[in-house]
């Protein structure tokens, strides 16, 4: 199995090829001095380091600028959207939670058990979509 630094690379290379190596900021499009985005902080979803899903292309001045997702609030919820929009099957890191406090649940009412089979139903569509690193 390749180490976690390999994959990183794997993934970026796959991004850089759908991305075409420019930044994604809407009316941007520079490929100066271009950095890799998580849409979910490293941080905060440790298993998504390299998931091509997570990644998005972006400029400095976009990445880490007034104009970015690290400064901004509104631009982590636009990349959360373009996430949504272009991936429907990734399953961000509170639903993965809340699949796994309904798994614990599951027998305790109806409206749980629905939800759960919504979850894992998503779960198998995202493992079986994800693009492969």
């Amino acid at each position: 199995m390749p180490s976690p630094s390999t994959l990183l690379q794997y993934a970026y290379k796959i991004v850089d090829e759908r991305d075409q190596g420019v930044c994604q900021h809407p009316g941007c499009g520079s490929a100066y001095k271009v950095d890799h985005h998580h849409i979910e902080f490293r941080s905060e979803a440790r298993d998504r380091v390299a998931c091509v899903e997570n990644i998005v292309t972006l400029c400095q001045a976009h990445h880490h600028g007034a104009e970015g997702p690290h400064e901004l609030a509104y631009w982590r919820e636009y990349w959360k959207q373009w996430q949504l929009e272009n991936y429907p099957y990734y399953m961000p890191k509170p639903e993965q939670n809340e699949l796994e406090r309904l798994r614990l649940k599951r027998f305790v009412d109806s409206k749980v058990l629905l939800r759960l089979n919504e979850l894992e139903e998503k779960r198998r569509n995202w493992e079986e979509c994800k693009i492969a690193v």
